[in-house]
């Protein structure tokens, strides 16, 4: 499904995924010093890694815009998943019919930790943009790469003294509308 859209890279759990019970408790409040090595990444041994990210993925649902959302985003975009996870989510795409609208998944199978892990791929793609729901990874890149930011909005990343480059959007809803808009823009300029 390669095309020549612009790509845009998406987190996965609290961007597509919804976080369990509603609460978005994995996002972290403190910055990465972006001037220190990136430290390595704690990991179980892939026999338990993969058992135990199935317990902890499974039974999670789409956050309620997610398929509209994905739907009108790949008109516009190459949309790759980009998550921190170590195991892959497609089966889990595929169960609730979302997979179709991703041209690629990345999973993070290296030492690096997710922002680190992320930075190297949004760069390595020549990705124009990207959305999560980490204040750290949204920082991060903000500081190192030229890629359009957009944080999906969670109460535990409200109040964080951001990167002006970064945008906030309340969902996926929210992005799709945005980008629909700047993209209907364009064409008009084109038109005139």
């Amino acid at each position: 499904m390669t095309t020549d859209l612009p790509i845009l890279t998406i987190d996965f759990d609290g961007v597509v995924c919804a976080p369990p019970f509603g609460r978005n408790l994995g996002i972290h409040r403190e910055f990465l010093n972006a001037d220190t090595p990136p430290p390595e990444a704690r990991t179980w041994p892939r026999w338990l890694g993969g058992p135990l990210d199935h317990l902890r993925f499974d039974w999670r649902r789409p956050l309620p815009e997610a398929r509209d959302a994905l739907q009108r985003l790949a008109v516009h975009r190459t949309l790759v998943v980009l998550t921190g996870r170590r195991s892959s989510p497609l089966p889990w795409m595929r169960r609730h019919g979302l997979a179709d609208y991703f041209d690629r998944i990345l999973i993070n199978e290296g030492p690096r930790k997710s922002p680190h892990y992320k930075l190297a791929q949004v760069l390595e793609l020549s990705a124009t943009e990207h959305v999560d729901d980490d204040g750290r990874t949204a920082q991060l890149l903000a500081q190192h790469s030229s890629v359009r930011l957009f944080l999906r909005d969670w109460p535990r990343n409200h109040d964080l003294p951001f990167d002006p480059r970064v945008e906030r959007i309340a969902n996926l809803l929210a992005l799709a509308e945005l980008i629909e808009a700047g993209d209907n823009t364009q064409m008009k300029h084109i038109d005139d």
